[in-house]
Parts: structure tokens; sequence; C-alpha cells
């Protein structure tokens, strides 16, 4: 059992270090993007919003994020052990509904699905 928690811990990880290294977004989307843009969206989702963004919006910060059986598990600052974020599905629609919310440019848009994609393996 410890040795599979490791194998997950390790892979978490590596999935942490390869997301910071490439697509950053734009100054605009994270404007429209900000949790105080929305007060009721909840600090799991904001988060997650986070991770997706390369943010500290939230504390603990989500370090790393995987899909494991049509469920989101997520990786944060000072946990030994992974946290059930939600089902792939929900998650997914909750990112369409604030693409929609947020007033997004076409540009915006394509932006964002890209960063949704690298990060969490969602296509929108």
């Amino acid at each position: 059992m410890w040795e599979a928690a490791g194998r997950l811990l390790k892979t978490l990880f590596s999935h942490y270090v390869y997301a910071y290294r490439n697509l950053m977004p734009s100054a605009s989307l994270l404007e429209k993007l900000d949790p105080d843009r929305y007060p009721n969206m909840s600090m799991t989702f904001a988060a997650i919003l986070g991770y997706v963004c390369g943010e500290r919006w939230t504390q603990p910060v989500i370090l790393s994020i995987e899909v494991v059986d049509d469920v989101m598990l997520a990786m944060s600052e000072g946990q030994m052990l992974p946290n059930f974020l939600g089902e792939v599905s929900e998650l997914r629609a909750h990112l369409r509904r604030l693409g929609m919310a947020a007033g997004f440019t076409p540009a915006e848009w394509t932006e964002y699905q890209a960063l949704t994609k690298e990060r969490l393996h969602l296509t929108l």
C-alpha cells in the first residue's frame, strides 16, 4: 500500500513540475478569472483555478491534480494524501460555465481551453 502511495506522490509531483514550465496565462485572462470577481465561488474551485492559472489564490495551494477513474484528486501543500475534488464531468461543466460568465474574447477562450488541456488534461 505504501509503495503505491509513494508512486502516486512521485507522479503527482512530476506533473506539478511539468505544468508550471509551459503555458502562462495572459494578464487579461487572469483578471477575468480572478476569484475575487465571483463571490459565490467555492474555495475548492478557486484552488483548482489557481492551479490552472499558476496563481496562489488559496491556502493551501494545489500542487498537482490527477484524474483517477473519472474523479479528480489533488495534492496540496503540507498534505501527505490526495484530496477528492469531484467528478471530471462536474469540473468540466464548472470550467465551461466560468468561461461563459467571464466574458472571454475568442482569443481568451482559446487560451483558457489550452490551459485546461495542458494542466488538467481536460477538453472543454
